[in-house]
């Protein structure tokens, strides 16, 4: 079967994309605190903070996860509102170009509800 999409209309795509976008966010920020804590516990950060210190010949130079998650938190939320501002765009350049062109075809195929039954002899009993 065979659809025409003419239209995607922006207020969905809007709801859709921030909602899709925050998740994705809750979902990274969860991540890397649990990262932070593993690399924490395992003793990684500290190696890294030591050889940071001896490298660049640095008295206490060290890694503040507090600042850092703070950071990362914000500069990932407004990555987050840049993808679903770009979504929204994109689906109006998508309903400006569909109006020239006149729609996008999209082969949808449906499945049966129903297994077809086949037309054969019926059984006979032989006896």
């Amino acid at each position: 079967m065979r659809r025409l999409i003419r239209h995607v209309d922006p207020w969905s795509m809007l709801k859709l994309s921030l909602l899709v976008s925050l998740c994705m966010w809750l979902i990274l920020v969860i991540a890397s605190v649990v990262l932070w804590t593993v690399a924490r516990n395992a003793g990684t950060v500290e190696s890294v903070e030591s050889f940071v210190n001896s490298s660049l010949s640095l008295q206490e130079w060290s890694l503040e996860g507090d600042v850092l998650f703070r950071q990362f938190a914000l500069i990932t939320l407004l990555l987050s509102l840049a993808f679903t501002a770009a979504t929204v765009v994109a689906s109006l350049v998508f309903n400006l170009v569909s109006d020239i062109i006149g729609g996008v075809w999209v082969s949808v195929i449906e499945e049966e509800t129903a297994r077809p039954v086949s037309e054969s002899n019926p059984r006979r009993d032989v006896g």
